[in-house]
């Protein structure tokens, strides 16, 4: 196999999105260009890293001495690309980032990975007005390059994986809480500027409605159980006491492979008809309208003048505590919970993808046909139904748009599914969604050494890059508190 073919089946391997071919063919090809450069001995540094007064900057290689014919500082930047057509974006938008930026360098090569245009149109380097020469390498030159150290390609494209995660550990212990916290900050303008631009869709989860007293998905389903037991039981003219009711919804919650969603098909079953309204009156016995993330996001989707604010509201959750909000806001709005609804220009859509019980039923038509994924056969019908309306409408705007996801713990399947769908489907090579978490943290005797604090670093970094593969970026908290503060820094 030739090292051409070696590079381009990482390339267009369809069971890789195209962010984890270019984090594959980066590796690869940094490993090689820095053996190459320093051999010269130059000075070199791989995946280099600096902040300017407004941004990070980093490039793939920097040669501050240059190398070969060219002199004074040089940047290589490395951009993959599956479709010929695509190669002058990627020269415009990677010569007009670095034109932009205050750091001044002599060099910028583009090195293209990828099946080399037949003629590289030569007006893209002539007519970009910067003060730095650009140059293009296509595969043809990178080949050259891989050429003059054999051993050293070979070995690092037989241990790709192995690489990469030494790289990740590596990253994460330089890591430190000031260069976090730049980079929080960072995504947060990022997130400000889409939010601006009318293009920024909200992914809501249990997390948001917490702080407002919804019951959890852990106490839903033990006050089902406990529902189902006094049911049952009192036909019977048994009557149990508060700690054998206890004690059973622990032995019960605790069978068939501790499965919620097990569990709670049985429950369903067994309470047929009176299903969503019992979990109606569960959901909302100590549920109040509003909390303060619930207000900021309401605040969030007021749009300033000329702008359309939030674009789109996904909602895994089965309350109407957005749409209270949004009604005490007076912001026009279409809950949206079936196939087939349209929704005017003038309506923010919020759609309830899991289903939807809202306090008061008579104010909505249609719940019937809501899909309440409480139970393993709703689940089911989302994953085995792949142009299903919930699913259809999630990948457009994943695929689309800029997405925040809050109060998700990210680890839902089919999430997860279209999220690795709508990444194969990005050209871009860095991710475009964000998603909030908060910080886990390991300690040892209830204080935090530097060993167990590098560990903590290393962690974080693993769970970015496992989320970088389905395009997303990680913002960290320390509490849930922190939320509202950082939508709030959205909004300005």
């Amino acid at each position: 196999m030739t090292i051409k073919k070696m590079i381009l089946d990482i390339v267009n391997t369809e069971s890789n999105s195209l962010r984890h071919s270019y984090i594959a063919i980066e590796k690869l090809v940094t490993t090689v260009l820095y053996d190459y450069i320093s051999k010269q001995e130059k000075e070199v540094y791989s995946n280099y890293r600096i902040q300017s007064s407004s941004k990070f900057l980093e490039y793939d290689i920097y040669a501050p001495d240059g190398f070969d014919e060219y002199t004074g500082s040089t940047v290589l930047e490395v951009k993959i690309f599956r479709h010929k057509r695509q190669y002058r974006r990627l020269i415009n938008d990677t010569v007009g980032r670095f034109a932009t930026q205050e750091k001044r360098m002599e060099n910028l090569i583009i090195i293209l990975v990828g099946e080399s245009p037949d003629i590289l149109d030569e007006s893209l380097i002539r007519n970009s007005s910067t003060t730095f020469k650009v140059d293009i390498w296509t595969i043809d030159k990178l080949i050259e390059v891989c050429e003059s150290n054999i051993d050293l390609f070979l070995s690092t494209y037989d241990n790709l994986n192995k690489f990469l995660i030494k790289d990740t550990i590596s990253q994460g212990i330089k890591r430190d809480s000031q260069s976090d916290e730049r980079e929080k900050q960072l995504y947060i303008e990022q997130l400000s500027r889409e939010y601006h631009n009318d293009n920024l869709v909200l992914f809501l989860g249990a997390g948001a409605s917490r702080k407002a007293g919804i019951a959890t998905w852990d106490a839903l389903i033990s006050e089902l159980f406990v529902a189902l037991i006094n049911q049952e039981m009192n036909k019977k003219g048994i009557k149990l006491t508060n700690s054998d009711k206890k004690s059973i919804v622990n032995s019960i919650q605790n069978q068939n492979g501790y499965s919620p969603l097990l569990q709670t098909r049985f429950l369903r079953q067994g309470f047929e008809e009176e299903f969503t309204d019992l979990v109606r009156d569960i959901l909302y016995k100590d549920a109040v309208d509003t909390s303060h993330l619930l207000e900021e996001l309401g605040q969030l989707c007021v749009p300033n003048r000329g702008m359309t604010g939030i674009k789109a509201i996904i909602n895994y959750n089965f309350d109407d505590l957005i749409e209270k909000n949004l009604d005490r806001l007076r912001v026009k709005y279409h809950s949206v919970y079936s196939d087939g609804v349209k929704i005017n220009s003038d309506e923010l859509g919020i759609y309830h993808v899991h289903g939807f019980l809202p306090q008061n039923k008579e104010e909505y038509e249609d719940l019937s046909k809501s899909l309440l994924v409480f139970s393993e056969e709703g689940y089911h019908k989302l994953l085995l139904e792949p142009y299903n309306w919930a699913n259809m409408t999630q990948l457009n705007y994943l695929t689309n748009d800029v997405c925040l996801f809050i109060g998700l713990s990210m680890t839902d399947p089919n999430l997860r599914r279209l999220l690795d769908i709508a990444s194969q489907k990005n050209v871009e090579e860095n991710p475009n969604h964000y998603a909030i978490l908060k910080r886990f943290t390991i300690t040892s005797d209830n204080n935090v050494g530097d060993d167990i604090m590098t560990f903590n670093h290393v962690n974080e970094e693993l769970q970015e890059s496992f989320f970088k593969e389905l395009g997303i970026n990680i913002i960290w908290v320390d509490s849930f508190d922190d939320i509202p503060l950082i939508l709030n820094r959205i909004k300005r």
